[in-house]
């Protein structure tokens, strides 16, 4: 069967966790929905899926609370669930960032729409930077983006006071996978005294949802953090498995051969 995945974030003071936390999960295992959603006084953050109509109505749900007005949905199908349980938790942060003083209910950067996107990462006094993990970056990114080459996205802080510290004037464009992270990101750099930050809204998959393949800047695919691993153009499913050894990406090949990537593959082969 094939199941509706819905991807949402907003940051907005939530002032009563625990009760959203019960409200959901209880609407969730009603309808059988899976996946995680993440509860922080800042906000919220989810990936679910699940059947059309009961997808459908969490969001309803959900929207129907004024707190969550204007809450921006991406929608994507998988031929199954990519999820394996139902999570709803209570985190300090919905993306974990580790600046408390970084605060995209209160400033972020300039929001840009896909179909402007072009133009400006085109312009090259722009820094295109994409403020992703290292081993998504290797999955796909924009043509000429920068890669911080992080692990994790608490070290972006570090990576912007030792690289960029030197221009703060310059024009920087920030994209991630759904947006919230480059929420994160620019309402940080512009504390840290960067005026011209920009982000892709919607992130990469309101891109890649939009734009059409002939007229994309985008080059391979999506990582993401479910069973599908990674999405190409149309939000369509791609080729791309998790490492049996390690757990890192790696492109479909052989299917006759255990999934390995280029790490892992070189260790067994000296052994061999």
């Amino acid at each position: 069967m094939t199941v509706k995945v819905a991807a949402f974030y907003k940051f907005v003071s939530i002032d009563d966790p625990a009760e959203l936390q019960a409200s959901l999960r209880e609407l969730c295992a009603a309808r059988g929905i899976l996946g995680t959603i993440l509860i922080a006084d800042e906000g919220i953050n989810s990936t679910v899926s699940g059947a059309s109509e009961d997808i459908d109505a969490l969001i309803a749900a959900i929207v129907s609370e004024a707190r969550f007005s204007g809450l921006e949905v991406k929608y994507s199908e998988a031929a199954e669930h990519p999820f394996q349980r139902l999570k709803v938790k209570i985190k300090k942060e919905i993306v974990t960032f580790g600046v408390p003083d970084a605060k995209p209910s209160v400033a972020t950067g300039t929001f840009v729409e896909p179909d402007a996107w072009n133009a400006l990462i085109a312009d090259p006094d722009v820094l295109v930077i994409d403020t992703r993990n290292d081993y998504e970056f290797q999955v796909g990114t924009f043509a000429g983006a920068h890669n911080p080459e992080t692990r994790a996205f608490n070290e972006f802080p570090n990576y912007v006071k030792r690289t960029l510290a030197g221009d703060p004037k310059r024009k920087i464009a920030m994209f991630c996978t759904g947006g919230i992270r480059c929420e994160k990101a620019s309402a940080f750099m512009l504390r840290e005294g960067f005026p011209n930050v920009y982000q892709l809204n919607g992130g990469i998959l309101r891109y890649l949802e939009t734009v059409p393949p002939e007229e994309s800047l985008w080059r391979g695919e999506c990582f993401v953090f479910d069973e599908r691993v990674a999405l190409e153009h149309g939000v369509r499913q791609g080729h791309h498995t998790l490492c049996s050894e390690c757990g890192f990406p790696v492109r479909l090949g052989d299917e006759s051969v255990a999934a390995l990537c280029d790490g892992c593959r070189e260790p067994q082969a000296s052994t061999d």
